[in-house]
């Protein structure tokens, strides 16, 4: 492309969001604000997925022990667990530790276990899996498979918890799915009605300039320009909205005493933004091309 066709690029792009300035403003807007809208849901997404993730690193089943085993069947027991796919790693609690533990836990109300007459809590083994088997899907059956030991007489799970959560993510991203597709219908429908009301402004220039030998792709590439910088304009803006709410949002938990204050919520990666701001893009061009396909049609 040599300067004189530049320069007239420039020009009619000039031309054209100076002829309906509030028009190109609102599609803007709305990319802007589209932007505002994915990248939340990315944002939830992700910290969902790393808070689910930290979860399921610690989750540990417990082997509760039937009453009056001896040191040696103790032993033996352990070994026989151990020897599971998907166990990591046991520790024995003793009778005399799960107490310990329920005293530091219970802290100023520790004096109402003083009346008990013998330690009620079980011995256990506390069961670390191995990576990968934090799953539900996993877990349900190892969980079932230690219950089955003689020796053993009840067994604590999270795969019920973990069931119902992987549930939820499923649902989550099912609807950041159809809310995504939603937004992102919308903002292409936006942006290729603005490019069809500044062709209908501009037919008979566009129909003068074919006339006299204009090109196809040079009538149509000031309005692929055009709204290709709308789009990078609404995706900065967006994104720049979404990161001080982000930032806002961040100030107020760790200032007062969210439950939330506690987890390390994170922005998007660069990645993410580039991403976002890719798909920013993308719908503008697209609506771009919509329009200029139905208006140049031969």
């Amino acid at each position: 492309m040599n300067l004189i066709v530049l320069s007239s690029v420039i020009q009619r792009v000039r031309r054209n969001i100076a002829a309906g300035p509030y028009l190109h403003l609102a599609a803007t807007a709305t990319i802007a604000f589209s932007m505002l809208i994915l990248g939340v849901f990315a944002i939830l997404y992700v910290n969902i997925s790393d808070l689910v993730r930290s979860w399921q690193q610690d989750i540990r089943v417990v082997a509760y022990l039937e009453e009056g085993l001896v040191k040696e069947r103790v032993e033996l027991l352990r070994r026989h667990l151990a020897e599971l796919q998907g166990v990591e790693e046991i520790r024995y609690v003793s009778k005399g530790e799960a107490m310990t533990r329920l005293r530091s836990q219970m802290k100023h109300r520790a004096s109402l276990l003083d009346g008990l007459k013998e330690n009620p809590l079980p011995a256990s083994f506390e069961i670390e899996l191995a990576p990968g088997w934090q799953r539900w899907e996993r877990l349900d059956p190892l969980a079932d498979e230690i219950k089955t030991f003689s020796g053993i007489e009840d067994v604590a799970a999270a795969e019920a918890w973990l069931h119902r959560f992987t549930g939820f993510m499923g649902f989550f991203r099912l609807a950041s799915l159809i809310v995504g597709g939603l937004v992102f219908a919308t903002t292409v429908f936006v942006c290729a009605n603005t490019i069809r009301l500044t062709l209908y402004a501009k037919r008979q220039e566009i129909e003068i300039m074919k006339l006299v030998g204009a090109t196809d792709s040079f009538v149509k590439i000031p309005f692929y320009v055009q709204n290709l910088l709308e789009g990078a304009l609404g995706g900065i803006v967006g994104l720049g909205l979404l990161f001080i709410s982000f930032k806002l949002l961040i100030a107020r938990l760790h200032s007062g005493h969210a439950l939330l204050s506690t987890f390390d919520i994170r922005f998007l990666s660069l990645t993410g933004c580039s991403l976002l701001l890719f798909v920013g893009i993308f719908m503008a061009w697209l609506g771009s091309y919509i329009s200029l396909r139905q208006f140049l049609r031969p």
